[in-house]
C-alpha cells in the first residue's frame, strides 16, 4: 500500500516535473521566438527604410543630373541661335545637323525641337519636314512665352513619338529680352523608372516624379492617358513637403499594392521623387524566417526532452539566417555602388562625427586620381581646394550646419592630377540628429570646367567688343593729329548746350581761331613741321582753358573754343580770347628752327534761347573774317546783346 502511494506520489511528482519542464520550455520558447520575431521585424523594417531612402536619393540625383544635362544642351541650342534669326523649314539642314551633333553627346534625350514665337515647329532632329505642327496650346510653350526661362513639363503624350515624354523647355530671346521662341528636348517617360528598376530588380517597384504642385512628371507604371493635374486628395507627401525627405507606408490607389515609399524633394528643380517597393517583397524573407522559427519552437515543445539539441540546431539556423542577411546587405551595397558608378557625378558621404568621407570612384576620377590614390580623410579635399575658394566653401558648409541654409551649393576649383585647376559644382545636404546636431553630409560633385571656360571666353569677347566700340566712338569724335575733339563733337556739345535751360542772363560763347601765316610754315619747313606746330598749338590752347571750357579742331589750322557760361554777359570771354592770342603767338622751335605764328579769333556770344548751334558758329566765323580782314592777330566779338559796357562787346581788341 505504501509502495503504491509512493509510486503514485513519484509519478505525480514526475508529471509535475515534466509539466513544469514542458511549461518552462513553452514559456521560454514563446518568449524567445516572440522576441526574435519582433526584433527581426524591426531590423528588417529599418534596413528596408534605409535602403529605400538611399535608392530614392540615387534616383533623385539621377533625375537632377538628367535635367542638368538637358539644361546644358538647351543652353548650347540657345547659343547656336544667339544673334541670328531662327531658320525656315527649307533652309534648316545645316542647323538640323548641328542639333543632331549636340544630341549625340546628350545621353537619354530622344529629340530636340525648336518653335518660333507662334508655336510653329521650325526645326527638329527627328523629322526632315515638319509641316504645320503647332504647340501653342502646350503648357511648356505658354509658360516660357509668359516669362519662365526654364520649364519642366508634366507627363504628356508625344504627338510625334507616340508615347509619353517629359519636356524640358527653354525660352529663346533676342538681345533685348523679347520672346523669340522655344527650344525643348524630349526625355522618354520610362527612363527614370527603368533606372530605378535596374538598381532595385523588382518588377513591382514603383517610382514617381512630381512637381511641387502635384503634377506628374514621371510615373511607373505608365498611365493609359495623361494623369490629372495636382496632388491626389489622399496624398501623404503633399502635407510633408517642408520636411524634404521621409518614409511612409501606403496602399497604392493605382494598382492596390501595399508598398513602403520614400520621398525626396529636389531644390531648386522644384520636384519630388517618390520610390516604393511592395511590402510583400520586403518582408517575404522575414515571413519565411518567422514561420521557420515558430515551427522549430513547436517542435521544441513536442521534443522538450531533447531541448538542448533543438536549441543548438535553432541557434545554427539563426546564425545561418544572420549570415544570409549580412550577405544580402553586402550584395545590396554592391548593387548600390555599381549604380552610383554608372552616373556622371561623383558622390560623397561625410561622417561628421569621425571626419571620415566615403567617396565614389567617379568622384576621385574628377581629380584625375585612381580609386586607391584618395583615402577617407576629409582633409584631402580641403588640401586640393584652390586657396581663393576655400573660405567661401567653408562658410557655405558652416551656414548649412547652423541651419542658415537649405543645403550647400557652390562652385569651386580643385587641383587635378595633371596640375590644372578644374571647376566643380558641389552640392550637399546634412542629416541632423534628434538633438539638432549634424551627423553626416551627403552630396555630389560635377565637373563644370568646360562651361566656366566658355563663360570666360564669352565675357572676354564682350569686353573686347565694348572696347572696340569705345575706340570707334572716340575716333569718330576726335582729331587724330592733335587728339582734340572734332567738328562733330563740337556740334553735339553745342546742341546739348542749347537744350539745357540756363539761368536768366547767363550767356554762352563760341570762339573760332585761325592761325596767321601758317601756310608759310608748311611752305618753308614742310608739312611734318606744320603738323608738329599744330600739336604745339593744341597743347597751348588746352593750357588756356578754364573749368568747363571746351576746345576742338575743326580742320586745317582752324580751332574752336566753347565757353558754356560767359558770366552775366561776355565779361570773361574777351580776356580769355586775348590770353589765347598771346599764348598761341609765343615762339616755338621745330626741327632746330625758330617758328612763330599769330592767331586771329572770332567770338560770338549768345543765350541758349537766341541762336541755334550752327548760327552761333556762323556768327563766330563772321567775326573771325573781320579779325583777319582788319589786321590779324586780334579778337573780334559779336552778339553781346544787352551788355551795359558796349566797349567790351561788338568790338575788337
Amino acid at each position: 500500500m505504501l509502495r503504491r502511494e509512493s509510486r503514485e506520489h513519484l509519478t505525480a511528482n514526475t508529471r509535475t516535473l515534466i509539466a513544469a519542464l514542458v511549461g518552462s520550455a513553452i514559456a521560454v520558447t514563446i518568449i524567445a521566438v516572440g522576441a526574435t520575431t519582433i526584433v527581426d521585424h524591426r531590423t528588417t523594417r529599418v534596413h528596408a527604410e534605409r535602403e529605400l531612402d538611399q535608392r530614392t536619393l540615387l534616383v533623385a540625383e539621377h533625375v537632377r543630373a538628367v535635367i542638368r544635362t538637358d539644361v546644358m544642351l538647351l543652353g548650347r541650342v540657345a547659343d547656336h541661335f544667339a544673334g541670328r534669326p531662327l531658320p525656315v523649314l527649307q533652309e534648316a539642314d545645316a542647323d538640323r545637323e548641328a542639333l543632331r551633333a549636340m544630341l549625340k553627346e546628350a545621353d537619354g534625350v530622344d529629340s530636340i525641337w525648336v518653335y518660333d514665337e507662334h508655336g510653329d515647329a521650325v526645326l527638329s532632329t527627328v523629322e526632315e519636314t515638319l509641316g504645320r505642327f503647332n504647340v501653342a496650346d502646350r503648357e511648356y510653350f505658354q509658360a516660357t512665352r509668359a516669362g519662365e526661362r526654364l520649364f519642366v513639363s508634366p507627363l504628356i503624350w508625344g504627338r510625334v513619338t507616340g508615347g509619353f515624354v517629359v519636356v524640358v523647355a527653354r525660352r529663346l530671346e533676342d538681345p533685348s529680352g523679347a520672346f523669340r521662341g522655344v527650344a525643348m528636348v524630349g526625355v522618354p517617360a520610362d527612363r527614370f523608372a527603368d533606372f530605378y528598376r535596374r538598381t532595385d530588380g523588382d518588377e513591382k517597384a514603383s517610382v514617381a516624379v512630381r512637381k511641387l504642385n502635384g503634377d506628374v512628371v514621371v510615373r511607373a507604371p505608365l498611365p493609359a492617358a495623361e494623369p490629372p493635374k495636382g496632388w491626389p486628395k489622399d496624398s501623404y507627401v503633399r502635407e510633408r513637403l517642408t520636411e524634404g525627405a521621409g518614409v511612409y507606408e501606403r496602399t497604392s490607389v493605382i494598382d492596390g499594392v501595399a508598398r513602403l515609399y520614400a520621398y525626396r524633394r529636389l531644390e531648386p528643380e522644384g520636384l519630388v521623387v517618390i520610390a516604393g517597393r511592395p511590402l510583400d517583397a520586403l518582408f517575404a524573407p522575414w515571413w519565411s524566417r518567422t514561420l521557420l522559427v515558430w515551427g522549430l519552437g513547436g517542435g521544441g515543445v513536442a521534443l522538450s526532452l531533447v531541448l538542448s539539441v533543438f536549441v543548438l540546431r535553432s541557434a545554427r539556423r539563426e546564425a545561418d539566417a544572420l549570415l544570409g542577411a549580412l550577405r544580402a546587405v553586402r550584395e545590396s551595397e554592391e548593387r548600390f555602388d555599381m549604380a552610383v558608378a554608372a552616373t556622371a557625378d561623383g558622390i560623397w558621404d561625410w561622417d561628421l562625427r569621425t571626419n571620415k568621407v566615403r567617396r565614389t570612384a567617379r568622384m576621385k576620377a574628377l581629380y584625375g586620381l585612381a580609386d586607391h590614390e584618395m583615402g577617407d580623410d576629409s582633409r584631402e579635399f580641403w588640401d586640393l581646394l584652390h586657396p581663393d575658394d576655400g573660405p567661401d566653401l567653408r562658410a557655405a558648409v558652416q551656414a548649412h550646419l547652423e541651419w542658415r541654409s537649405e543645403q550647400v551649393e557652390t562652385e569651386c576649383r580643385v587641383l587635378h592630377k595633371d596640375g590644372s585647376w578644374r571647376w566643380l559644382f558641389v552640392r550637399g545636404r546634412a542629416q541632423f540628429g534628434a538633438d539638432g546636431e549634424p551627423l553626416r553630409m551627403v552630396g555630389m560633385m560635377t565637373d563644370v570646367t568646360e562651361r566656366r571656360e566658355r563663360e570666360l571666353l564669352v565675357q572676354a569677347a564682350h569686353r573686347a567688343a565694348e572696347e572696340e566700340k569705345e575706340r570707334a566712338r572716340y575716333d569718330a569724335n576726335h582729331d587724330p593729329l592733335t587728339g582734340l575733339p572734332n567738328r562733330a563733337y563740337l556740334t553735339g556739345r553745342l546742341t546739348a548746350l542749347a537744350e539745357t535751360t540756363a539761368p536768366v542772363g547767363v550767356r554762352q560763347a563760341v570762339m573760332l581761331l585761325d592761325l596767321d601765316d601758317f601756310k608759310a610754315v608748311n611752305d618753308t619747313l614742310g608739312h611734318p613741321a606744320g603738323d608738329d606746330l599744330l600739336r604745339i598749338v593744341a597743347g597751348r590752347l588746352r593750357s588756356c582753358l578754364r573749368d568747363g571750357d571746351f576746345v576742338a579742331r575743326l580742320g586745317g589750322d582752324e580751332f574752336a573754343v566753347l565757353v558754356p557760361s560767359a558770366c552775366g554777359t561776355a565779361c570773361g570771354t574777351l580776356a580769355l580770347a586775348e590770353r589765347i592770342v598771346a599764348t598761341v603767338g609765343q615762339g616755338a622751335v621745330i626741327g632746330g628752327r625758330p617758328v612763330r605764328v599769330g592767331c586771329s579769333v572770332g567770338v560770338s556770344v549768345w543765350t541758349a534761347a537766341e541762336l541755334e548751334p550752327e548760327e552761333a558758329i556762323r556768327l563766330a566765323d563772321v567775326a573771325l573774317y573781320e579779325a583777319k580782314r582788319t589786321g590779324k592777330n586780334r579778337v573780334v566779338l559779336q552778339g553781346c546783346g544787352d551788355d551795359p559796357y558796349p566797349g567790351r562787346c561788338n568790338g575788337t581788341a
